[in-house]
């Protein structure tokens, strides 16, 4: 990838890429023009699928998904030199699904294998210790795998995350970002481990650490307008 140009999230050519496999209508997840170091203006199409346990048959969709792009891409932009794709796994998939697909009819043969990365297997460690955002985030969403249905063990994790995030040296949008994304994940749902959370952020607040104020204004913002909704409801039900 060449750093020195910004990758072109494709986020309106995904709805033309739907598929239907064993259910309903389904959409990639991330799509985007990578620049390539070349020498001269290349880009790939990287198609990311982000895949829980559910969802139909993984590789077919990964193939169609493929399929489609290089159809799309390849013969209208003569800057692209090729469509990749990707799985990211957060959770194992159905037992006997295969991790590539293949078919074979009248001696024609199909075989289409794509790299996958599966969340699970990640050194916890070593994405702690790492100096890219991604890390991190790859680390939350470990977190909240491992943190299953127990919503105290996940608002641990996300307090030591929180704490940790004063200490690297990103940038104040960084780490914003960061923190909405590992907030989503991690936020508990359970009323008494809201207040223990809300006193976290509260003592954080007092002792000057304000990196996540923005944050927090937004979460109130979003409750109060929520509460609002609630109150035009009933007075109009009155």
């Amino acid at each position: 990838m060449d750093a020195s140009r910004k990758v072109v999230f494709m986020d309106k050519e995904l709805e033309k890429l739907t598929v239907y496999v064993d259910g309903p209508a389904q959409i990639p997840d991330i799509l985007a023009k990578v620049p390539t170091k070349s020498g001269r203006d290349v880009w790939l199409i990287l198609h990311v699928e982000i895949q829980g346990a559910k969802g139909g048959d993984l590789p077919e969709r990964m193939f169609f998904y493929n399929s489609s792009l290089r159809v799309v891409h390849l013969k209208k932009l003569s800057d692209v030199t090729d469509v990749i794709s990707f799985a990211l796994l957060t959770a194992k998939r159905p037992r006997g699904e295969d991790g590539l697909y293949q078919r074979e009819s009248y001696r024609n043969r199909l075989l289409y294998e794509y790299p996958s990365l599966k969340l699970w297997e990640l050194n916890s460690v070593e994405l702690e210790a790492g100096d890219n955002p991604f890390d991190w985030a790859l680390y939350a969403g470990k977190c909240a795998l491992e943190g299953g249905r127990n919503e105290k063990l996940k608002l641990d994790y996300l307090k030591v995350l929180i704490e940790k995030l004063d200490s690297v040296g990103w940038t104040h949008e960084e780490k914003l970002s960061l923190f909405r994304f590992m907030d989503t994940l991690l936020h508990p749902k359970n009323i008494q481990l809201q207040k223990e959370y809300d006193a976290f952020n509260e003592q954080r607040q007092k002792e000057g650490k304000s990196m996540l104020l923005s944050a927090l204004e937004e979460r109130v913002m979003e409750k109060c307008r929520k509460e609002g909704i609630k109150e035009g409801e009933k007075k109009r039900a009155l």
